[in-house]
């Protein structure tokens, strides 16, 4: 190799057209001879130089050891040695005719260096680790290569001598060979000696050097590199094409819940484009009561780095959607973070539950709700709520069932189950305590309202609109429970049934067996009657039929 960097220092290759691949031509010995000798002008002012010197250390060690001479006889001792140099320098330059001190130094200093210049440029170019490789600027030709390049290659130096470089290309980007004379820097696809390709990134740099001039090529293998790069985009190509096709609804987002990308799924559930979705805001498709709750969800991700559950989303048509979602809080490379976010749609279920739910809080006969809704009820209230019950009670079904037949008895209590779904309003609710017993359930109800309900169940008592009922209603305490308040309803509708009904068989009690005509309802209750002792109500109540 040492060779064949001294060839191209005498810059004397003649490049020829090689009948293989890899062809050189022979060196020229008496050129690399004359080149390797040394220079005799090398020696011009060495002598002088020297015995200068040596005077000069004779004085100074003399000095130094006997103590003859005093420090400044010394110093002026040294100053005349260092100038009698001088001078010998001067003497010795100026008795030459034939050149000047300069041109002497200039030639020392030029041939000297260069000698030096060439071995140790040759010895980096051999050592680099880095695959190299000199080209001839006129003929692209390879003109040095270094044992890096061999070994990238796969092919001895001597057989890459001589080689043009447009040769170095694969077949499979034939297309890629530039009509230009000069190299260019960049990726390129080479191929070895037996036959395998590889990417290369080339790094051309043009150069004078032995005479001529050279392009400095260095050659790095990136096969390795563009493999990944390639693998890479493989992947990000299967990963997307996987999201735009998967029935599952995708959209990661940034921390602060900017859409960063949705699927077709996520733009089809809602009823949007896709592109009316990427960059806003995913809160905007939020139902507005779970605006709070998204918050919480963005600091829970920020926390924990993973959330899951249940969100209501609104379409553009305004209807809402049940989404069960996961997600995962990912890093970058970058050091930059996103949510990687997936759901599935499970408004179908939601509702299939509900009705679930719905039915096993309904009675199966009147559909009213059974005594599992009272428990929810008292759980949805607000503390402070203000509500009212009312508790009814059908008159005489069990002799309305001796005498019409079960059947019949079923279908009278239906009817008044209608009757009283009918006068409530909406956000009230019928429940089916027993056989003959309902409460109904006044939410955000005073005092006012809950009089003007029961004057609406006497104007229907009073028209026969259903059959007869007794009720009987309380508004709730501060801090009572629904039971408590139920259970001060029922006691005011025995008493209110106990003072009809002694009232009725005080004035005429055979006729009202008779004519089974209903009493007339009794709109507020005396006061006189929280006088009544308990034993006179308990009596009373015994004397009348449920």
């Amino acid at each position: 190799m040492g060779l064949i960097w001294a060839d191209c220092i005498a810059g004397d290759w003649i490049p020829t057209k090689a009948t293989s691949m890899f062809a050189r031509k022979k060196r020229e010995a008496a050129r690399l001879a004359s080149l390797m000798v040394p220079s005799a002008s090398s020696s011009v002012i060495g002598k002088p130089m020297l015995i200068s010197i040596l005077g000069l250390v004779a004085i100074v060690t003399l000095g130094t050891n006997t103590h003859l001479f005093a420090p400044p006889l010394l110093a002026l001792l040294f100053t005349a040695a260092v100038a009698a140099v001088l001078v010998s320098l001067r003497s010795q330059v100026s008795s030459d005719p034939d050149s000047g001190f300069h041109e002497t130094r200039a030639l020392c200093v030029s041939e000297d260096d260069s000698a030096d210049a060439g071995v140790v440029g040759e010895a980096l170019f051999v050592a680099a680790p880095m695959p190299m490789l000199v080209v001839d600027c006129e003929f692209q030709e390879i003109v040095a290569a270094n044992p890096a390049a061999s070994e990238l290659y796969a092919c001895p130096a001597r057989e890459l001598i001589g080689e043009c470089m447009t040769n170095l290309l694969s077949t499979a980007n034939e297309g890629m060979k530039s009509t230009s004379s000069d190299p260019v820097s960049g990726l390129a696809r080479h191929r070895r000696a037996d036959g395998s390709t590889l990417w290369v990134e080339l790094n051309v740099r043009r150069m004078q050097f032995g005479g001529r001039t050279v392009w400095m090529i260095v050659v790095t293998d990136v096969t390795a590199r563009i493999q990944l790069v390639q693998e890479l985009e493989a992947s990000e190509r299967s990963c997307r094409e996987l999201t735009e096709l998967s029935l599952g609804i995708v959209f990661p987002h940034a921390l602060g819940g900017k859409l960063l990308m949705v699927n077709p799924a996520f733009a089809r559930s809602l009823g949007h484009p896709v592109d009316a979705l990427v960059g806003q805001t995913l809160s905007e498709f939020i139902v507005p009561r779970q605006h709070d709750a998204f918050a919480e969800y963005l600091l829970n991700i920020c926390r924990h780095g993973r959330d899951s559950g249940a969100v209501h989303m609104l379409r553009q048509d305004g209807s809402e959607l049940v989404w069960e979602f996961r997600n995962l809080l990912r890093t970058g490379a970058d050091g930059s973070r996103e949510v990687l976010c997936c759901a599935i749609d499970i408004s179908e279920r939601s509702r299939n539950e509900r009705r679930a739910i719905e039915s096993s809080r309904k009675d199966p006969l009147t559909g009213c709700y059974n005594r599992r809704h009272l428990a929810e009820f008292q759980a949805d209230s607000q503390p402070g709520a203000n509500w009212a019950c009312v508790v009814i009670d059908i008159d005489h079904l069990k002799r309305y069932n001796d005498t019409h037949g079960h059947r019949a008895g079923d279908q009278a209590i239906v009817r008044v189950a209608r009757f009283l779904e009918r006068i409530v309003r909406k956000q009230d609710s019928v429940v089916r305590l027993g056989s003959d017993e309902f409460v109904i359930l006044l939410s955000e109800c005073d005092r006012a309202s809950l009089e003007s309900f029961a004057a609406r169940l006497q104007g229907a008592q009073a028209t026969h609109e259903t059959i007869p009922f007794s009720f009987g209603m309380a508004l709730r305490k501060k801090d009572e429970d629904l039971e408590q308040t139920i259970h001060r309803a029922d006691r005011q509708m025995i008493e209110r049934r106990v003072i009809e009904r002694s009232s009725i068989r005080l004035d005429a009690p055979r006729d009202y067996r008779r004519t089974n005509e209903p009493p007339s309802p009794v709109v507020r209750i005396h006061a006189e009657l929280e006088s009544l002792g308990a034993p006179r109500m308990r009596a009373a109540a015994g004397d009348t039929e449920g």
